[in-house]
């Protein structure tokens, strides 16, 4: 599922709520959201998904974002945590937006 600007800043007044960059973290020190995290996606999402897990276990809700609209990394780092039982969002408007 994808979320849009307004739903983006409404979930980030929930501490529950962790919005991860999923670009390279020479591209998150260059630009990013403000109380966002540098969790960079590779290709393989097993890893990705574990290093979420083990960083701030499953109880957490997710929005992942990269640096443009329609950004098909955000979409499959939401799916591959959707996929292994968390609550993960995709926001693809990411930077640009």
């Amino acid at each position: 599922m994808k979320i849009d600007k307004e739903m983006l800043i409404e979930s980030m007044k929930n501490d529950q709520t962790v919005v991860l960059n999923i670009l390279p973290k020479s591209d998150y020190k260059k630009m990013h959201i403000k109380g966002s995290e540098s969790h960079p996606f590779a290709d393989d999402p097993v890893t990705f998904t574990k290093e979420v897990e083990e960083k701030y276990g499953k109880k957490k809700s997710f929005i992942l974002y990269g640096e443009r609209f329609g950004l098909l990394d955000s979409f499959l780092a939401a799916k591959a945590l959707e996929d292994n039982g968390f609550q993960a969002l995709n926001y693809p408007g990411g930077l640009k937006e």
